[in-house]
């Protein structure tokens, strides 16, 4: 156990930035799972008399057009973009490890179709055209934005698979598994999988980060959840009109985007460089 906390801590003083990383997706994560115990009013509430108050005891964070408090409003939107960003990297991680197995396991005419045909068909549009033209096709929804940047989303996943796989299926213990009559699928799961998992989880990690900003672009277009749901992106697109005369609408939903944006960076680095054997030689880890 004293091993263990020694190592936490050596840990901790070399990289303040993850723990304060952590610190904040900790603290939205409580957002997302208690804002209804925790919000002061109801996100929805309208209140024309109260309409673009600034920050005050009544309003931590003032109010917006339409009298709704900014504060309650954001720790609901927390739900909508930790619940986006994490159906969106677990979607786009089980399809592009399936793909990205196939591809480098099998090589040959699989790899070709599935890497040059398939993956550089997908590669030719940014991923953030694909989910705009996928979410205006079937319209707008929670569900329907995961899926568009699922769509979007997965390549990136497929591609560092592949190419983990293709260095992993050579290896020793690979070609014993082979030897003794493993199946692919055996081989696959139980032998290669685990071993190539440690950049496709810091790859997660920081996709995360890619996730939630996407969420609030495509909010912020109109093509997100639907009103009157509140999310970080929506909030910034209804305060547009009310820049400078009311600089707060955009001032605390920009805040929660780029917070959370930078937690899960600072702790997709620290991922990074902790499961670098070379970086925890140097570190003493």
């Amino acid at each position: 156990m004293a091993s263990k906390l020694t190592k936490l801590t050596r840990v901790t003083c070399r990289n303040p930035l993850a723990v304060f990383g952590v610190l904040l997706i900790l603290l939205f994560v409580f957002c997302a799972a208690f804002g209804p115990l925790v919000a002061p009013r109801d996100p929805a509430s309208i209140d024309l008399a109260s309409r673009l108050q600034s920050p005050s005891p009544q309003h931590l964070f003032g109010t917006d057009e339409l009298g709704r408090d900014i504060l309650s409003r954001i720790l609901f939107g927390a739900r909508i973009s930790m619940i986006v960003g994490t159906s969106v990297v677990a979607g786009s991680l089980l399809l592009g490890t399936i793909v990205g197995s196939l591809a480098g396991y099998y090589g040959g005419r699989v790899d070709r179709f599935i890497n040059v045909i398939v993956m550089n068909s997908f590669l030719s549009f940014p991923g953030i055209l694909l989910a705009i033209a996928f979410v205006a096709f079937i319209g707008p929804g929670l569900w329907n934005l995961v899926l568009a940047l699922v769509i979007g989303g997965w390549v990136g996943y497929a591609r560092l698979v592949r190419a983990q796989v293709l260095a992993a299926r050579e290896r020793e213990y690979v070609e014993a598994a082979r030897a003794l009559g493993a199946s692919d699928w055996r081989i696959l799961v139980r032998h290669i999988l685990p071993n190539i998992m440690q950049p496709v989880i810091v790859q997660a990690a920081i996709g995360m980060a890619g996730a939630i900003l996407a969420e609030a672009t495509m909010s912020f277009l109109g093509l997100g959840v639907p009103p009157p749901v509140p999310s970080w992106g929506g909030m910034l697109n209804d305060a547009r009109s009310h820049l400078f005369d009311s600089p707060h609408l955009v001032l605390f939903p920009a805040a929660a985007v780029m917070l959370a944006v930078l937690a899960f960076n600072f702790v997709g680095d620290a991922m990074r460089d902790y499961l670098d054997p070379r970086s925890r030689i140097e570190a003493g880890l």
